[in-house]
């Protein structure tokens, strides 16, 4: 049986694919992991969703995290959970781990413009390997 350079090329790239998938994994937390410690390994990345309504003037804000050990991967998304004015909806901030390490992420829901305390406070502690 005689395999050919493009079955071959193709089987190379399908494994290749696999393996990078399997490197990394997605980690996702929500308001029910406040308080916890969570592992994750070097590379994986962090999704964690957070309800909010910035029609009230409030958002969520990563205010705490050591850069060493994990670092947002891009802007915080918000998406509504309707089309109606003044309602709701979710933010989900990504973060990679990047090394070994301990962090703890702290995330304020407040109005940026006011020097009060948050209205909510959102923490995990993360450990990576």
């Amino acid at each position: 049986m005689k395999i050919s350079r493009i079955t071959l090329i193709a089987a190379f790239i399908a494994l290749l694919m696999t393996l990078t998938a399997c490197g990394s994994a997605a980690v996702k937390l929500d308001e029910q992991d406040n308080g916890q410690t969570i592992e994750v390994n070097s590379g994986d990345k962090i999704t964690i969703t957070l309800e909010g309504n910035p029609t009230t003037g409030y958002s969520w804000e990563l205010s705490e995290f050591d850069a060493s050990v994990v670092e947002p991967a891009g802007e915080a998304d918000y998406k509504s959970d309707s089309k109606l004015l003044g309602s709701g909806g979710v933010y989900t901030f990504t973060l990679q781990a990047l090394s070994s390490g301990a962090t703890t992420m702290k995330f304020i829901y407040h109005r940026s413009w006011e020097d009060a305390e948050p209205a909510q406070v959102f923490e995990v502690n993360l450990n990576v390997k």
